[in-house]
């Protein structure tokens, strides 16, 4: 098999590798798609501190070619989505519900290849016979995003304000929408505006002026949002979100910031508007299967969210793309459409 292993940063290396070995608990999958993740971004950038080599990515779907004689619920042929991250189950983060915290995690190989071997409890099954593989390797990022939605209690009609309109604040402004809220979308870039009103924002504000506090006063009629996400990797961001908030606000701060920068907060804006600031990061199993559950209703759009599609040859390209920030979500072609 071949994968794509990241040896440095800045550097990706193919690699012709034996075919997975796998027990009798786990699943061999074919990849088909494997989507660009900003945290595989930063690691490339040198932005993040994980050891290497490493073989990366952990967005992806595929098809089932192998299974464990002790797996009797997944079948040869079926199109999956795997969760690349296998939690411990036991300790206190995983016991409390908070496996997306879990404090012993394994991360035994990526999607970056043509193969991934995981156990049984990581395959997320495709029920509908329509939904596409490019689709299905949203699962993960849109898992992350409902998680983050969740923790905002959103309450029908209310506003929320969602800063950047990338593929991850697009899909964030869905998830709101499906909460029942009214939603502000504000970016820099006007394509990426226009597709967020194409996918149902109530509102595009243009964050070019730097004036996003008086847009959202005008909007909310003064009273300033009910919630806030910050979808951009930048601290001075999360204070002007802050400052867009009304009375009892939630603010999620939903991207990591790297290098880290502190937040110069003034703490009386928090103490007078009982404003509530949290953050969320990755998901739970529970969160993948609802991710998927919407997806494959139609009730959240991705594949409008893909700007490049690549093999997985020129997985570097993909990854200067990203960094540069240059269209949206990019998309590695491995195994493609596979066929039962």
């Amino acid at each position: 098999m071949k994968a794509m292993w990241l040896v440095e940063p800045g550097r990706f290396e193919l690699r012709d590798q034996p075919a997975y070995e796998f027990e009798a608990d786990q699943v061999l999958v074919r990849i088909a798609y494997a989507g660009i993740c900003p945290w595989d971004v930063r690691v490339y950038l040198g932005k993040k501190n994980v050891p290497l080599p490493r073989l990366m990515g952990h967005e992806a779907s595929g098809i089932v070619t192998q299974v464990g004689k002790d797996v009797d619920h997944i079948r040869v042929g079926q199109r999956v989505a795997p969760d690349f991250i296998v939690k411990c189950g036991v300790c206190l983060n995983c016991r409390r519900g908070r496996a997306n915290k879990c404090s012993n995690p394994r991360f035994p190989n990526g999607a970056y290849a043509e193969y991934a071997v995981l156990p049984h409890q990581n395959i997320h099954l495709l029920e509908n016979a329509t939904t596409s593989f490019e689709s299905a390797a949203f699962m993960e990022p849109l898992a992350c995003v409902f998680r983050g939605q969740k923790m905002l209690r959103l309450v029908p009609g209310e506003t929320e304000l969602v800063i950047g309109a990338g593929p991850i604040g697009l899909m964030h402004l869905q998830i709101a929408r499906l909460f029942g809220a009214r939603v502000m979308v504000a970016d820099v870039l006007p394509e990426r505006l226009a597709l967020a009103r194409q996918l149902g924002a109530h509102a595009i504000l243009d964050n070019s002026n730097g004036d996003l506090k008086r847009a959202v006063m005008d909007w909310t009629n003064g009273c300033g949002a009910d919630a806030a996400v910050v979808t951009v990797a930048a601290s001075p961001v999360v204070l002007q979100a802050a400052e867009c908030l009304g009375d009892g606000g939630r603010l999620n701060i939903f991207a990591g910031i790297y290098p880290v920068a502190p937040l110069p907060i003034d703490p009386n804006l928090i103490h007078y508007k009982e404003l509530v600031l949290t953050g969320s990061a990755d998901s739970t199993s529970q969160d993948m299967h609802a991710a998927l559950h919407l997806i494959e209703t139609g009730q959240v759009r991705v594949e409008e969210l893909i700007s490049h599609r690549l093999p997985l040859q020129q997985l570097p390209e993909g990854f200067e793309i990203v960094s540069k920030q240059q269209g949206l979500k990019v998309m590695i072609e491995i195994g493609g459409n596979l066929s039962p």
